[in-house]
């Protein structure tokens, strides 16, 4: 199994831009995917949801599953592994959350080792300034310990002003791919697939 952590702030369209990109990779791939939240109210998913293993599921229709986090992440983990057996498990933390905390508690992962862990961040092009002021050490936090930026909302924005967001996350030392997207129009959510699903 693999893993793939996508954090960001509150509003920066990580939900939108999970749902477009899990579809593409599904797609692609052909993989089972389940999707872990912290909340099934902001997915706005459609379908039945089961208690299984005292986890919430309910299976989009994409094909993949979405399961809220309940407890201990690692049990969540395994019991998902265990029950439904994914290809692919990508984690939607809450907003402040720092994607190396999450890999470091998989070193402690009891289940099968994992084949590989990623992390994208997903930053907001049109709030970016205020975030980049505001919550500094959250950000360069999130930052750091991602394989991936992807700058979100780009349509929002003038390109002076995507020019301006992509000089202070390299400021931060991201040392990382940045790409810019749209999850609302799908510009460049093929090349976001290709970086996330890289190897």
């Amino acid at each position: 199994m693999e893993m793939l952590i996508v954090a960001g702030f509150l509003g920066s369209g990580k939900t939108t831009l999970v749902l477009s990109t899990i579809e593409r990779i599904i797609e692609r791939t052909g993989k089972k995917v389940v999707i872990i939240v912290n909340d099934f109210g902001t997915v706005g998913i459609d379908g039945k949801i089961m208690e299984k293993y005292g986890l919430k599921v309910a299976e989009l229709a994409s094909g993949c599953i979405c399961c809220t986090l309940g407890g201990d992440l690692l049990t969540t983990v395994q019991d998902i592994e265990e029950s439904i057996k994914p290809d692919l498990l990508v984690i939607e933390p809450t907003g402040l959350a720092d994607p190396e905390a999450i890999v470091d508690a998989m070193k402690h992962y009891p289940g099968k080792p994992l084949e590989r862990i990623r992390s994208a961040v997903i930053v907001d092009a049109a709030r970016f300034p205020a975030i980049f002021k505001a919550l500094n050490k959250p950000l360069t936090n999130q930052v750091k310990g991602a394989d991936l930026v992807l700058i979100n909302k780009i349509d929002a924005v003038s390109p002076e002003a995507l020019e301006a967001v992509r000089a202070d996350l390299r400021s931060l030392d991201a040392d990382v791919p940045i790409i810019s997207v749209s999850a609302l129009n799908g510009t460049n959510v093929d090349e976001a697939v290709d970086a996330m699903v890289a190897s």
